[in-house]
């Protein structure tokens, strides 16, 4: 059976902290039970979840699949004020497309990386609402703070990084803002405002009221995100688990990894559906 083609929308969302009008772009596909699809730091929801195959795999599974453009992302708007990307912006982003995508019905959650961050907040906001929730990159050395540490910023930030002496800025944050130079959808100044707005702690104590089935899943080469384990022992119904052979960059495109996050959703919709 033919699988069905993802299309993209665009959504008002309300207003930046400067009043100009915000809006998402996301992509849509396939029917069934609704999952939302949220990208890491300087990738889109084509990269990281069409171009992969998630989008076939779900839609294939029985879902109804959604995954947006964060702000400051792909084709969604771009700001440089960083009062604009803190996180309960981007809740407010995907609740907003949550209730036009789907009204009240319940969702799971698929959230990557930064994606994983907002996930775990809009989970938060969305009390029952929330039916299963996937967390992959998020590991307990990144899961209480929210960004990446301020070199990164400073690296993308165009002003910073190439007046003075580039030297000066550690290597591993200069080869990362060669990589997100590389995607020709991403905006470096918009994308160290956004990771300054974004500079926090997480209250990972919250995490103990989610009544989602959760999985904490990275690859077992992720020096970045850390264990798993610590994160999922957070969630009164989390589970933690490594696949071997994947880092931080290479796991959504592996198979296994993609094969058990899959697994996990369509074990809770079945339960919806009965």
């Amino acid at each position: 059976m033919p699988v069905d083609r993802a299309t993209r929308h665009v959504l008002d969302v309300g207003c930046l902290v400067a009043g100009r009008s915000a809006d998402v772009s996301f992509l849509r596909a396939g029917r069934g039970e609704p999952v939302l699809l949220l990208h890491g730091f300087a990738s889109d929801a084509n990269d990281d979840w069409l171009e992969t195959g998630w989008f076939d795999a779900l839609v294939a599974a029985g879902f109804d699949v959604v995954a947006p453009d964060l702000r400051g992302h792909g084709q969604s708007v771009k700001s440089r004020d960083p009062a604009d990307y803190r996180l309960e912006a981007f809740a407010g982003d995907i609740a907003a497309l949550r209730d036009h995508c789907w009204g009240d019905r319940r969702f799971s959650l698929i959230g990557y990386s930064m994606g994983a961050h907002v996930a775990m907040s809009v989970t938060l906001a969305s009390g029952d609402r929330v039916a299963s929730l996937v967390l992959g990159g998020m590991g307990d050395r990144i899961a209480a703070t929210v960004g990446l540490a301020p070199e990164f910023a400073d690296a993308l930030d165009e002003q910073k990084s190439w007046s003075g002496d580039r030297r000066e800025l550690p290597s591993y944050a200069v080869r990362f803002r060669q990589h997100a130079a590389s995607r020709p959808f991403n905006d470096l100044t918009v994308l160290a405002a956004c990771l300054r707005g974004q500079s926090g702690v997480f209250d990972l104590g919250r995490l103990s009221a989610v009544t989602a089935p959760t999985l904490v899943i990275v690859g077992e080469q992720d020096r970045l995100a850390g264990a798993p384990y610590p994160v999922a022992a957070l969630f009164p119904g989390g589970v933690g688990q490594t696949v071997p052979g994947v880092n931080h960059a290479s796991a959504l495109a592996d198979q296994n990894f993609r094969e058990r996050a899959v697994a996990h959703l369509a074990r809770d919709a079945a339960a919806i559906i009965t």
